[in-house]
């Protein structure tokens, strides 16, 4: 029985398409050489304006999911999409350096003297010795994202406490074949290329799955429905 096409289909297959054409192209590249690599995952490149394209999107899903909420009057559920969507656009700001170079703005002395890069934005901070990119932006968002994308919907599974508190707030939860691509983008990129810089293909990976996730998350974990007791 062939599936229907939907547009949800059409859109997992396109941002599927990208994250492998990038993976692929940005394989091929570092075999000519690290350069070749480099002008792939490159400031302003297209690389790095899809993964703030896809912040962007999971915002505006966010968003109008919280629009939503506060029309049925639902006050967790607004509480978390307003915050979720604040976060993405917080992070599509970061991920162009708030348009700094877009705009042909100037970088404050403060930046210019703690920020490695001479760029307007935090995640590339370094302050007291501490690099704020691998400490929040790398251990801290590791761990977050093993817990969301796989200790959650584990224990949404097995402990009714924590599904009702996800279903009462509207978490959206990865579906299969979100967890499974994310996996195997997570090992195939260092396996395939190990380069420098290699980590804003997870990041084009990952935000990308993140809107997938948002525009269509899981009705269920296993065999338990995800949807308010009435």
């Amino acid at each position: 029985m062939s599936r229907k096409v939907t547009p949800i289909l059409i859109t997992d297959i396109l941002v599927y398409g990208i994250i492998i054409w990038f993976i692929a192209f940005a394989k091929f590249k570092s075999i000519e050489s690290y350069e070749a690599f480099r002008v792939v995952v490159r400031e302003d490149g297209w690389v790095e304006y899809l993964t703030a394209l896809f912040l962007l999107l999971g915002a505006i899903v966010l968003g109008s999911n919280a629009i939503k909420s506060m029309r049925q009057n639902d006050k967790k559920q607004l509480l978390f999409f307003t915050l979720a969507s604040l976060v993405f656009i917080f992070g599509a700001g970061e991920e162009i350096s708030w348009g700094q170079r877009i705009f042909g703005i100037h970088t404050s002395e403060y930046f210019m003297e703690h920020n490695y890069q001479g760029e307007t934005n935090l995640h590339n901070l370094k302050i007291g010795g501490v690099d704020l990119n691998i400490l929040i932006f790398s251990n801290l968002m590791f761990i977050a994202l093993a817990f969301y994308f796989i200790i959650l919907p584990l224990l949404v599974w097995k402990v009714k406490f924590i599904r009702k508190l996800v279903i009462d707030f509207g978490v959206p939860l990865p579906r299969l074949h979100h967890i499974i691509l994310l996996l195997v983008t997570n090992i195939s990129v260092p396996l395939l290329i190990g380069m420098k810089k290699e980590s804003e293909l997870h990041e084009l990976a990952l935000t990308g799955i993140l809107f997938l996730v948002f525009l269509n998350p899981a009705k269920k974990v296993f065999n338990v429905e995800l949807k308010k007791e009435k």
